[in-house]
């Protein structure tokens, strides 16, 4: 049940949205029920809906507002707190079978109010499987944004967003994006969002295969100026759900083309459990706009489960941001986690971000510490495609002024292996001119990785001469690896690592070929290593291991017959 405060009335006067925002509008505000509905065949360009309690609210959306190929224009917002509310917002959406059709209209549902100073807020959305959400004209990415936070103000805790349930009958769901930590649009009443605590998105839903869905559990700046958004805990995406999103930025965004505004949040992590993500993944955030987002601590990627899709070849992970504006910088002041366990169809690897779109004035996306990918056990390995390519550092446009780079080591661990692989390591990144052409990912950017680009294999007993590698200064053994290579990706130090006592004189490397250049091997970290040499067809890495004696106690054992000893 609706329930309007008197007449409706004018609080907001008109004012110049920000590219990627849609119309500006006078909104028409009105008063909403716990437990009510809000039917959406009856909304009104600029209505503004605020619940008439506080506390936990609920909210049911039913009915259709346009269709496919007569899409309406309206542009309306939904709160889950009254402005100022103080305490904590607790919003659930029930967005049933609803059909939201839009061309330049912009419908935004928001949990935590305007200018709110809240301890926690969350909001939990939820649709029907027959529903569908549609931006017509597929450019302004305008359709539908879910906000767990407020529009501006302060959050003294956390802010949760937990996304149930199916979206897009027919596949039929575009430019739908969804942030746990708040958002700053450009008639915004507050320059900043500041959450003392966590920003996490729980994704347990199917968001059916379309353009421009993403998750960020940062918050999203559209605002300019000197408007700011900070996280001072972790920002965090949790996928475990059965179905697909489109992309993942964890640690938030600066949108709508906008100059000088700020994204700060402690630190940032992507945990993948199942479900599918149709395109990339982020540890960092996007950046479109002339502003800088940081990463104070580590930023990591846990995929253990799901799969990454193929839409348009680009089935890719990133340990850093997304920068793509003229002016824009993107940092991970630790360092980035890439570990795989699980899953299917990883294409692509970067310790690093990505930097683009820069032709005139300098972008930047580093990591300031060091970038580390894990690919642990055989389920880990089998979660690669059998053409996939790992960089320890980043992928730029091909231009002197876009930055997307490693300040420290870039590290690959390849650990408790049996299974061959055929892929690309690099210890650098790649370059192009096309962002949607994945067919140049080649290791060409060759000062992406400013510290020492290493390889190890942890227990690794595999064949890994189908590999291609290269760009690599160290290569780094531990003991129990036996490995077939097809040459050293023009390392020029072997490094063995842990206690190989007792095991023998084992080939620790073969090649398919002899070893050309000269290589330093480095045992000095290593116990039970008499020595470690190559052959003299320099086709073997031969460890010649100490053996310790083994104590027996008794040193003599008489036995009867039918009886028994130890």
């Amino acid at each position: 049940m609706i329930k309007l405060q008197g007449k409706c009335k004018l609080v907001l006067a008109f004012v110049a949205a920000a590219a990627m925002l849609g119309t500006a509008w006078a909104a028409n505000e009105v008063s909403y029920e716990n437990g009510g509905t809000i039917d959406l065949t009856k909304i009104e360009a600029g209505n503004l809906y605020k619940p008439n309690a506080e506390g936990a609210i609920t909210v049911n959306i039913s009915g259709d507002l346009g269709a496919k190929g007569a899409e309406d224009t309206k542009s309306f917002k939904i709160y889950g707190a009254k402005d100022n509310a103080g305490g904590s917002a607790n919003f659930t959406v029930n967005w049933g079978k609803s059909k939201l059709y839009t061309k330049g209209g912009f419908t935004q549902i928001i949990a935590g109010g305007v200018g709110s100073d809240l301890k926690d807020s969350s909001m939990t959305f939820d649709s029907a499987e027959t529903s569908e959400i549609y931006e017509g004209d597929g450019s302004g990415q305008k359709s539908l944004l879910l906000a767990a936070g407020p529009e501006g103000g302060s959050v003294s805790g956390n802010t949760t967003l937990n996304i149930n349930g199916t979206l897009g009958a027919n596949d039929v769901v575009y430019y739908l994006k969804a942030t746990a930590g708040g958002l700053l649009n450009n008639d915004s009443t507050s320059d900043f969002i500041v959450v003392e605590g966590d920003s996490t998105v729980n994704f347990k839903a199917d968001w059916k295969t379309g353009k421009g869905t993403a998750l960020l559990a940062g918050p999203m700046i559209r605002k300019a100026g000197t408007t700011y958004g900070t996280v001072k805990g972790a920002t965090i995406v949790n996928i475990d759900g059965g179905g697909s999103v489109r992309e993942i930025w964890a640690a938030g965004a600066l949108l709508g083309n906008v100059s000088t505004p700020s994204l700060t949040v402690g630190s940032a992590e992507v945990r993948i459990l199942k479900g599918a993500v149709d395109d990339s993944v982020f540890a960092g955030a996007e950046v479109y706009a002339n502003g800088t987002a940081t990463v104070s601590g580590d930023a990591s990627i846990t995929f253990s489960g799901g799969t990454m899709g193929e839409n348009g070849g680009r089935a890719r992970l990133f340990g850093g941001h997304y920068v793509e504006h003229e002016g824009g910088k993107g940092y991970i002041n630790g360092d980035s986690h890439i570990i795989i366990t699980g899953g299917s169809g990883i294409k692509y690897v970067f310790g690093g971000g990505m930097a683009w779109n820069c032709p005139t004035s300098e972008t930047q996306s580093v990591v300031r510490g060091g970038s580390n990918i894990d690919i642990v056990g055989d389920g880990g390995l089998s979660a690669l495609t059998e053409n996939s390519k790992i960089f320890v550092g980043g992928r730029r446009k091909t231009s002197t002024s876009a930055i997307a780079s490693v300040e420290k080591n870039g590290t690959v661990t390849f650990s408790n292996i049996t299974k061959a692989y055929k892929g690309t390591i690099s210890g650098q990144g790649t370059q192009s001119n096309n962002p949607a052409d994945s067919n140049d990912y080649i290791a060409d950017y060759t000062d992406s990785v400013s510290g020492d680009s290493v390889l190890v294999f942890d227990n690794v007993q595999a064949d890994f001469s189908g590999a291609t590698i290269v760009e690599m200064d160290r290569i780094e053994l531990t003991s129990g690896t036996k490995l077939k290579l097809a040459d050293l990706g023009g390392a020029t130090v072997i490094k063995l690592t842990g206690n190989w006592t007792n095991l023998g004189t084992p080939s620790a490397l073969t090649f398919t070929k002899a070893v050309e250049q000269d290589v330093t091997v480095d045992y000095s970290e290593a116990t039970g290593i008499v020595s470690a040499a190559f052959n003299e067809a320099k086709t073997e890495l031969v460890v010649t291991c100490k053996n310790a004696p083994i104590a027996v106690t008794p040193t003599a054992l008489k036995l009867q017959l039918g009886k028994s000893d130890t």
